[in-house]
């Protein structure tokens, strides 16, 4: 049986760690291997419940190149995998200069609109020049990849021209759920406690990092609008993140500590989500949006920016409504349409669910992984 070896930055509860562990606990073609080069396992234990080998280098810092280095080539010695497939970008590089010095293919994914206009314009000068030097190293270092996997056809096109590479070499597998799971892990109690604690009017929901990017500050200024109009409605956001300070500054200068509350890392998402009323996912820009999925699969109605990557997954006006990208007034105005709305919001919900269960299910796209590493294999010992 060939091996796939997973090369990750760490192993923390990011989207594409998650997605990894529900597909290579799927694969029945290929045997997986997982390293985590940096501190931050949480995801060990839960690999390895599921039978699959982790290897954790626990190297301190991104400059510790020369020991990062000889421990990924000591595990690749002694384990010879087939074929590498990488996530983020200290990963990528390590796999990209590996893989080449040890004629092993090499499978890098694209999980984030990295380069994109929207991203850059909202960075300050420091950060913009630090992101264009982390460009021209992933530029001048694509060449070493035998392929290149995008979650969304909209981010194809930002990364293929900031990596000077073909956007034929590049094929999109979306991310997947398992949504018997989702539902199975709803917690009766904890809605119900959920309901009585932020009810009884609408919730809203958002679940993501606590990153400006998510788009918080413009949902959060939005929701003040709504809440003035409808005063009984809660705002509840699920995640933590390095700009959770910004946004609470914010919560406390609009005075709405008593309507927007963070919650913070959650285990319970499948709980929130059935007891919420409205699912708010406001991103200036993502890779495809994991969250937004599990919100089609638990048929909730949904309120997203209408940006490309968010509009693959859902239509505005038949599984979801769609706001105008930083557009605070627009989004003021589709929440209370939301609420206004009940009927109309309920049967985009269930057009959402229907969507995503035929496109977003764990085991497709697990087989999709299988075959995509079955062929890059095969053309690969075609090339040598």
């Amino acid at each position: 049986m060939p091996k796939v070896l997973y090369l990750f930055d760490a192993l923390k509860r990011g989207g594409a760690e998650t997605s990894t562990l529900e597909i290579a606990s799927r694969l029945n073609k290929w045997e997986a291997i997982v390293v985590s080069i940096y501190q931050g396992t949480e995801l060990r234990e839960d690999f390895e419940k599921r039978g699959i080998r982790v290897y954790s280098l626990d190297i301190e810092s991104q400059l510790s190149l020369i020991p990062t280095k000889k421990g990924i080539q000591e595990i690749l010695d002694k384990e010879k995998p087939d074929l590498i497939h990488s996530n983020l970008f200290m990963a990528d590089q390590f796999a990209r200069y590996l893989g080449k010095k040890n004629n092993i293919p090499v499978i890098n994914s694209f999980v984030n609109d990295s380069y994109s206009p929207e991203r850059k314009e909202l960075l300050p000068l420091k950060q913009r020049i630090s992101l264009s030097v982390y460009q021209l190293i992933d530029r001048l270092m694509a060449p070493k990849v035998t392929k290149f996997m995008s979650l969304t056809k909209a981010i194809i096109e930002n990364n293929s021209k900031a990596l000077a590479i073909e956007p034929k070499n590049v094929k999109v597998i979306h991310r997947g759920r398992n949504f018997q799971k989702l539902w199975q892990n709803v917690d009766d109690e904890k809605v119900s406690f959920i309901k009585s604690e932020y009810g009884p009017g609408p919730i809203i929901l958002t679940v993501s990092r606590l990153l400006v990017r998510k788009g918080y500050l413009e949902a959060i200024k939005a929701f003040k609008k709504v809440n003035e109009k409808y005063p009984d409605t809660t705002y509840i956001i699920a995640g933590w993140g390095p700009d959770q300070r910004i946004i609470e500054s914010l919560i406390e200068e609009l005075n709405l500590k008593n309507r927007v509350f963070l919650l913070g890392n959650r285990s319970d998402v499948p709980s929130l989500l059935k007891a919420s009323d409205i699912f708010l996912f406001p991103s200036h820009y993502e890779g495809q949006g994991g969250a937004l999925v599990e919100a089609m699969l638990m048929e909730k109605p949904i309120i997203a920016t209408g940006i490309p990557v968010l509009m693959e997954s859902v239509k505005d006006n038949f599984s979801a409504k769609l706001f105008k990208y930083r557009d605070i007034s627009d989004l003021s105005n589709t929440i209370s349409w939301a609420i206004e709305n009940p009927s109309k919001m309920l049967r985009y919900a269930k057009n959402a669910r229907s969507e995503a269960e035929k496109r977003f299910d764990i085991e497709l796209i697990a087989q999709e992984h299988e075959d995509l590493y079955d062929e890059v294999l095969i053309n690969y010992n075609k090339s040598k």
